[in-house]
């Protein structure tokens, strides 16, 4: 007969004692093993700590205040168990310390304080505070790397909003990745540009330890066939920046042919017009030192941080720092173009939107910045108007008869009606827009200016771009045989105004880029047009 209560743990009789009590112990440390594994002395401090968050809202850990909500969610996941055993403590010291490599300062995540605590670990208190504070910096690292470290008021846009790469989960799946080197490797931006702007990094912190390069002093312009003292100087700087080949002879005192290409490449790579000479723009591009290029470097691997996640296939990018467009498609440039941009009191901000259409022969709607301007030309040219076949629109769309309007009793605040101004040549639209919806009325377009795109430094707009070759990039925009570059040039002669849509919306994607690599891994600087460099450079803190 079996005995009661038995049955469940396989005993039918009581003839065997022994069996039954080894049973029932084996039961209780079944049931209780969870318990037991909550008595270890760390996994205890982690959940008195991690109540303390869920009360206070943050946590001391060794003179750094975690407020991290997520650190209480991800150890209740784990049962207040540590996730950073020595072994693996180690591994993410080594992660931190790797940080340097893509501009981020290890010390912004308690390197130093987690190298201490690794080698005196302390009692089960300060290991339940290391851990929480390499859980802490662990998250922080990788969603620096994936998103940006600035955060977005410290940007020079909000309207830089990117996606992070599709299939990363949450905090709670990286900590349960065996290895955090793999995982903040995994969180690095991918982009050819990324990659590119780390290894510039390295080579330029390699030339800086070496003592960087010398400065050519101010004197007249150097070209060809110059004979100068300073052209030694000219040609060792040239040699440490990779322009001129190593070993080339820098003694001669002549500039040869071989000294004027190196100079050319050089002015290719830093934004310049390549004719070879050294002037005074090039003088000034040799002459920036060392460390401030390798800030620039940091600067812009996070500007790549907050966009290259996510970036589609197929976009249009104009980088206005370097006053250039870009139609990417995959991973190459399927074409580039020199473009004008906003001045220093008009500029061209930085966002994201969608090419939709494209107008031919487009009239202009004078947005509400450029009001008071075209008062001020019909306060000194009555005629102005008639001259530049401009309308007056009530604000229902409604024309106005120029001559029943008191222009002088108006300015850009008060002014009731719209200016739009028609096709033709005087039209500073030119004979092309392409359009983008977004809500600073910012648009590539064409321009009867184009001696302005030899220009250097290319600030000349109020904050619209124009496009050099705006036929050819619209025709490779469109991407329909219909739509040659033959054929926009013959509708755009017509003078009609036409509307073409883009068979497939087009993302535009306007950024601000100091430093950037192509798609050969040759590096480019740029000038700091708008001199946003120094307030990033101070939001990452010193590299």
């Amino acid at each position: 007969m079996p005995t009661p209560g038995m049955a469940g743990i396989g005993l039918s009789t009581p003839r065997r004692p022994h069996l039954y009590v080894v049973g029932a112990c084996a039961l209780s440390l079944l049931v209780w093993a969870p318990s037991l594994r909550a008595q270890d002395p760390v996994s205890v401090e982690i959940k008195q700590a991690v109540e303390w968050m869920r009360a206070q809202g943050s946590i001391d850990a060794g003179g750094v205040r975690l407020a991290d909500a997520s650190l209480p969610t991800v150890y209740e996941g784990n049962g207040f168990q540590p996730f950073w055993p020595p072994g693996r403590l180690a591994r993410l010291l080594d992660a931190l310390d790797g940080l340097a490599a893509d501009g981020l300062r290890p010390e912004a995540y308690q390197l130093p304080l987690l190298r201490a605590r690794f080698a005196a670990p302390g009692d089960p208190a300060a290991q339940a505070r290391t851990d929480l504070l390499a859980t802490a910096m662990f998250a922080r690292a990788r969603d620096d790397l994936r998103l940006g470290r600035v955060p977005d008021g410290g940007r020079e846009s909000s309207g830089i909003q990117q996606t992070p790469e599709p299939g990363r989960g949450g905090l709670d799946e990286a900590l349960s990745e065996p290895d955090p080197i793999t995982v903040l490797g995994d969180a690095r931006p991918r982009h050819f540009v990324y990659r590119g702007l780390m290894e510039a990094l390295a080579s330029y912190r390699r030339i800086a330890t070496r003592g960087g390069w010398p400065s050519v002093p101010p004197g007249p312009p150097l070209a060809r066939d110059s004979v100068d003292g300073r052209v030694p100087m000219l040609r060792r700087r040239l040699v440490v920046s990779g322009d001129l080949a190593p070993g080339s002879d820098t003694t001669a005192a002549r500039v040869d042919a071989t000294l004027e290409q190196a100079v050319r490449a050089f002015q290719h790579r830093h934004g310049l017009n390549p004719d070879g000479v050294v002037g005074l723009h090039t003088l000034a591009a040799l002459n920036v030192p060392v460390d401030q290029r390798i800030e620039a470097l940091r600067v812009n691997l996070e500007r790549a941080r907050w966009v290259a996640p996510g970036l589609p296939a197929r976009l249009l990018a104009v980088n206005v720092a370097g006053a250039r467009a870009y139609l990417l498609e995959g991973d190459s440039v399927a074409f580039e173009t020199r473009v004008v941009v906003g001045r220093t009191q008009t500029r061209t901000p930085v966002f994201r939107a969608t090419l939709r259409y494209v107008d031919l022969n487009p009239t202009w709607t004078v947005p509400p910045g450029i009001v008071q301007e075209i008062l001020d030309l019909i306060a000194d040219d009555p005629d102005y108007l008639a001259r530049s076949r401009t309308q007056v629109l009530d604000r229902a769309g409604r024309r106005v008869g120029p001559s029943t309007v008191d222009f002088s009793a108006y300015n850009a605040g008060n002014f009731p009606y719209v200016f739009r101004q028609a096709p033709g040549p005087t039209n500073p639209l030119g004979a092309l827009k392409l359009v983008f919806p977004n809500p600073y009325h910012v648009f590539l377009h064409d321009t009867p200016s184009g001696h302005l795109f030899s220009r250097e430094i290319r600030t000349f707009s109020h904050g619209c771009i124009r496009v050099q070759d705006v036929m050819e990039l619209t025709a490779r925009v469109l991407g329909d045989p219909a739509w040659t570059r033959s054929r926009l040039e013959s509708e755009a002669a017509s003078g009609q105004t036409r509307t073409i849509p883009l068979r497939e919306p087009l993302p535009v994607l306007i950024l601000y880029w100091t430093a950037a690599v192509d798609l050969h891994g040759e590096l480019h600087f740029y000038p700091d047009v708008y001199g946003r460099d120094p307030a990033l450079s101070a939001a990452l803190g010193p590299g």
